[in-house]
């Protein structure tokens, strides 16, 4: 494997739709300023609310860039984000998982 760092951003998306529409938004921008990231974990999530109803969500991304095709240490490969998340590497055989909100 070829030896190779990662380079990290955090980034605010906001939107008065949801936290996904603002965690789309975010990447969106990071995408077109910087280019498009190979992974992200949302660091919080918090919104605005008026009259008991939520008005406006703001979201704060750390982004991964690879800055090789695979790494040695493991810190940018295709599997990081998985092992960070869930404490371990990903199956192929996994089912993946959806969340609902109702």
């Amino acid at each position: 494997m070829v030896s190779g760092s990662c380079t990290r951003r955090q980034i605010t998306g906001t939107s008065d739709i949801s936290v996904d529409d603002a965690i789309a938004r975010a990447l969106s921008v990071a995408a077109q300023s910087f280019r498009e990231p190979d992974w992200f974990d949302v660091l919080t999530a918090r919104g605005f609310i008026r009259n008991g109803q939520v008005t406006h969500y703001q979201v704060t991304l750390d982004l991964g860039y690879s800055n090789a095709q695979s790494a040695n240490d493991g810190s940018c490969s295709d599997d990081y984000y998985f092992r960070r998340a869930c404490g371990g590497s990903r199956r192929s055989d996994a089912w993946h998982t959806i969340e609902a909100r109702l």
